[in-house]
């Protein structure tokens, strides 16, 4: 780091409405250099012709970057971190409630499906003359058996008897 002096300064708006000011500074070595600066730089406000700037000037491609002793480089990289972290959470937050969604799915499912079931068993044994369940009585015994029976897999049962 090295200290830098303003020697021309102009405060300029981007087409996005964006503040900026060209600077015109030079360093300790007597090289001259034009850089911007943006809203974000510390005392933005306050740098005018005379400045002392306590930093260092990167190129970066062909702009000649000021990067200030008060912009840390390590928030940035923090930044990064806590994003990535922040996104983490997001995804783990979101695979939880995506999760449960899908489980609540699976239940209304069952929940209707088993319904329908019984009331179809009880409708086709309430026209059999020798039971003698209500139809209100035969749907809850169906439903119960179905629910019961939801999960069985093809290998608890006989392919032909």
């Amino acid at each position: 780091m090295e200290n830098i002096t303003v020697i021309s300064t102009g405060d300029k708006i981007t087409k996005t409405n964006k503040p900026y000011k060209s600077l015109t500074v030079r360093q300790e070595n007597g090289a001259e250099h034009k850089v911007n600066i943006w809203s974000d730089f510390p005392n933005f406000a306050n740098v005018t012709i005379g400045t002392v700037i306590r930093g260092k000037i990167e190129p970066n491609g062909k702009y000649m970057n000021l990067i200030s002793e008060l912009q840390a480089k390590a928030p940035s990289g923090q930044n990064q971190a806590f994003k990535q972290a922040q996104i983490k959470e997001t995804m783990d937050i979101k695979r939880q409630d995506i999760q449960k969604s899908q489980e609540n799915k699976e239940q209304s499912i069952k929940i209707a499906s088993t319904m329908r079931m019984a009331v179809d068993l009880a409708i086709a044994e309430y026209g059999d003359k020798t039971v003698l369940n209500t139809l209100e009585q035969s749907i809850k015994k169906w439903r119960a058996y179905c629910w019961e029976n939801w999960d069985a897999s093809d290998q608890d049962f006989q392919a032909f008897p």
